[in-house]
Order: structure tokens, then C-alpha cells, then sequence
């Protein structure tokens, strides 16, 4: 039997496609235009996505963690669904509200739309596209600014993969505690790179013990004042890093790594 594998492509931000199999996932990758110091999507990228260009030749399912700009744009994303009307996109009902006041919302859409609207420290499982997709609320990284920010995380069942979005989640193990992940089998976990650098975030690294690590988020080079990426990697490359052997900090758009 050959070996299951997964594609990740970095496309902006916190932005990934996804692909496993047959299927195309994009979670967090139609962005507003004006995210500095952050990547976004560059005008090509978004062309291929609308002409159905490879590696964008069919979009199964559109996830969103959270309304901000750096992970969604409305305008943009209702474009996106015309062109790939076999698209289900899911997403917090902040996200779904935005979209129905966008000039390019369409009524038909509401076909390919899943609004989810959960408390804190709740999920709910779906299965769309033949794929099983855990939904968890995740208190967005400084929840005392952003308590109404509903950020969802997405725990993508792929075969043998488990594979966990986490969106802009705050870097603290006990949430991952209270959503019962320790248990979930996490295999691969994608997160902002904060976590990297951060005490608390490795303590949630360790505690979910994923096979791969995949770091985005980071601000574009000229914007590094504080040389994050810089840190990243010397943690990353340490004799004793904590980190799993298989890290990978994507910053380029359209970088791809094979798992």
C-alpha cells in the first residue's frame, strides 16, 4: 500500500492549501491586500485561484478560523465561491456575516455556506468532501482584547494524518487540555510563530506531541524588527531544540512541503 501523504502550501499569513488525495482544502488564504507587516496574497495567486489554474483546479472546502482581515476578505472570498461553485466553505458566523454584505454576495451561495457559532471550549464534528472536520472555539491569542472573537481551530481527519489548524489561537496548553487534544492523535499541527518563541507555546507543542510542526505567521522580512524568524530558527536548530525534528517555518507564498 503506498504511503498516505499530505501537501501543505503556504499561500499568505496564517493561509495553507491543503491537499490530500483528491481533495483541496484552503484555510485562512483570501486575505485583504493591506496586512503589513504580514504576507499576503500576491494578485497571481488570487488570478489562479478565479481562472481554476493549477494548484487551484478544484477547491473542495474554503475554512476561515476568524474574521480578521489577515485571514479573510469578503469581496475577495465571494469571488472565489462563484468560481468554485463546488466549493463548501465554513467559517464563524462573524465571517458569514460579513459576506452577506459584500458587493459580490450572491444569494445561491447559501448552498456552499456553514455558519458555525459556538461558546468557548466547544466544538462540533462535521464531515464534508468525504473528510471528517472537528470545529473547536479556541480563545484567540489576547482574549482580553479580543473576548468576542470567535476563532475557531479545524482538526482535518486524513487518513492517518490529523491534522490541526489552530488559527490565531493563544499559545497555552491548558486550552488545548479542556478541548480534550491531547487525546485527538494530532499528527501534524500548524500554528503562528509565536509559539515557537514563546515558553508558553512550546508547553503546547510538547503536550500535543505532533509528528510535524508547520510555523506561519511570520512578518514579512523587512518587517522583523524584532528578528522573530531569526529566533525561530535558533530554536529550531538547537542541539537540544523541543521542537519535533520534522519543523518547518513557511514564509514564501506557494512553498510547499510533502509529509
Amino acid at each position: 500500500m503506498a504511503k498516505e501523504t499530505i501537501k501543505i502550501t503556504y499561500v499568505s499569513c496564517m493561509g495553507v492549501l491543503i491537499n490530500y488525495n483528491d481533495k483541496n482544502i484552503l484555510i485562512d488564504s483570501i486575505v485583504s491586500p493591506n496586512i503589513l507587516p504580514y504576507q499576503t496574497v500576491p494578485k497571481q495567486t488570487l488570478l489562479n485561484m478565479l481562472k481554476k489554474n493549477e494548484p487551484f483546479e478544484k477547491i473542495d472546502l474554503i475554512l476561515i478560523t476568524h474574521e480578521h482581515r489577515e485571514h479573510f476578505q469578503p469581496d475577495l472570498v465571494c469571488q472565489i465561491l462563484s468560481a468554485c461553485p463546488e466549493a463548501r466553505l465554513v467559517a464563524p458566523k462573524a465571517v458569514i456575516a460579513s459576506l452577506q454584505q459584500s458587493r459580490f454576495y450572491k444569494e445561491s451561495f447559501v448552498t456552499q455556506l456553514i455558519s458555525l457559532d459556538m461558546d468557548l471550549n466547544k466544538s462540533i464534528e462535521l464531515t464534508l468532501a468525504g473528510i471528517r472536520i472537528d470545529a473547536l472555539r479556541l480563545a484567540h491569542d489576547d482574549e482580553m482584547q479580543s473576548f468576542d472573537i470567535q476563532n475557531i481551530a479545524y482538526l482535518l481527519h486524513l487518513g492517518t494524518h490529523r491534522l490541526l489548524h489552530v488559527g490565531d489561537a493563544a499559545a497555552v496548553a491548558e486550552d488545548f487540555k479542556n478541548n480534550e487534544l491531547f487525546s485527538k492523535g494530532v499528527t501534524t499541527l500548524v500554528v503562528p510563530f509565536i509559539y515557537v518563541i514563546a515558553e508558553t507555546g512550546v508547553e503546547s507543542i510538547l503536550a500535543l506531541k505532533p509528528v510535524h510542526l508547520v510555523a506561519l505567521h511570520f512578518p514579512l522580512k523587512e518587517h522583523d524588527k524584532l528578528n522573530r524568524y531569526a529566533n525561530a530558527e535558533e530554536i529550531k536548530n538547537a542541539t537540544a531544540s523541543p521542537l519535533p525534528s520534522s519543523t518547518h517555518f513557511l514564509t514564501e507564498c506557494m512553498q510547499s512541503i510533502t509529509l
